[in-house]
């Protein structure tokens, strides 16, 4: 974590002030010799060289139930997402660029969008540098999880149970959805 240190100035007082930052778009080589992002990432950090052949060929290849989509739209107002998931995973790989293609036809206010990227290797096996995984229960990536005023309302994990645009619908109505994997503990 990036500890970055800013002056105020209010009233002709100056006020010191310690910000965390976490660290963007973080390449690493993993010890298998394969280039994977690394914590808090971007959409744009997926245009890299090493991750935009299987982003966008996902991302364009994807049809969006265009009619869910619609219902979908107004739902999202004031939630959040935070996305976990490992460049390094097949799963990540195919399911990541249409959850993007869905939140972005959606209209989603992406600044309300989190991604962070795990690792994948013995030290590191789906954990983050900066641990914002931890307590969350990231057992399998993809995990999409919906937030509504700072509350868990929700997760996607993995794959679909039905499709992406009917498995958010259900989380965002907040009517039972339960996702594969929901049986497991950290």
């Amino acid at each position: 974590m990036v500890i970055a240190v800013f002056v105020y100035t209010i009233s002709n007082k100056s006020i010191l002030a310690q910000v965390k930052t976490p660290i963007l778009n973080q390449e690493i080589v993993n010890e298998n010799g394969q280039p994977m992002l690394l914590g808090h990432c971007s959409i744009s950090a997926f245009q890299k060289d090493n991750f935009k052949d299987w982003f966008n060929t996902n991302f364009n290849g994807f049809v969006i139930d265009t009619a869910t989509v619609e219902l979908i739209k107004p739902l999202l107002k004031k939630k959040t997402i935070a996305v976990f998931l490992g460049t390094w995973c097949g799963d990540s790989k195919l399911q990541f660029p249409r959850m993007i293609k869905i939140l972005l036809t959606a209209g989603f206010d992406t600044s309300r969008l989190t991604i962070i990227t795990v690792g994948n290797g013995a030290d590191m096996y789906k954990k983050s540098p900066q641990g914002e995984e931890v307590g969350l229960n990231i057992q399998r990536v993809p995990t999409l999880i919906v937030y509504h005023k700072k509350k868990e309302i929700g997760r996607f994990i993995e794959y679909p149970v039905v499709s992406l645009e009917k498995d958010l619908l259900r989380i965002l109505l907040q009517d039972g959805y339960i996702p594969n994997y929901s049986n497991l503990k950290e």
